[in-house]
């Protein structure tokens, strides 16, 4: 099946999937197998769990890897700069 999506939607497909597995998993993050089987059984939680934060709250995690698409957007756009400069001269 072939898609016709740019880059920058599968860019931000990736960033929101990302966040949203980081929410749903983020109560459950430092939780062992058993520690997880004993409160939610074999499969894990069906529904978005509270923890130290509401429900559906992503972590740090998310947010280090928005600081980081950022940093190579901003990146990118210094060096398209320079390369015009040197370019021009």
């Amino acid at each position: 099946m072939a898609t016709d999506l740019s880059l920058e939607s599968r860019f931000r497909g990736c960033l929101l999937a990302g966040a949203v597995g980081d929410a749903l998993g983020a109560p459950i993050e430092f939780a062992s197998l058993e520690d997880i089987v004993d409160e939610y059984g074999a499969r894990g939680p069906a529904d978005l769990e509270g923890g130290i934060f509401p429900a559906g709250s992503f972590t740090d995690d998310t947010q280090m890897t928005l600081f980081v698409a950022e940093g190579l957007i901003r990146a990118t756009q210094v060096a398209i700069l320079n390369a015009n400069y040197i370019a021009k001269r």
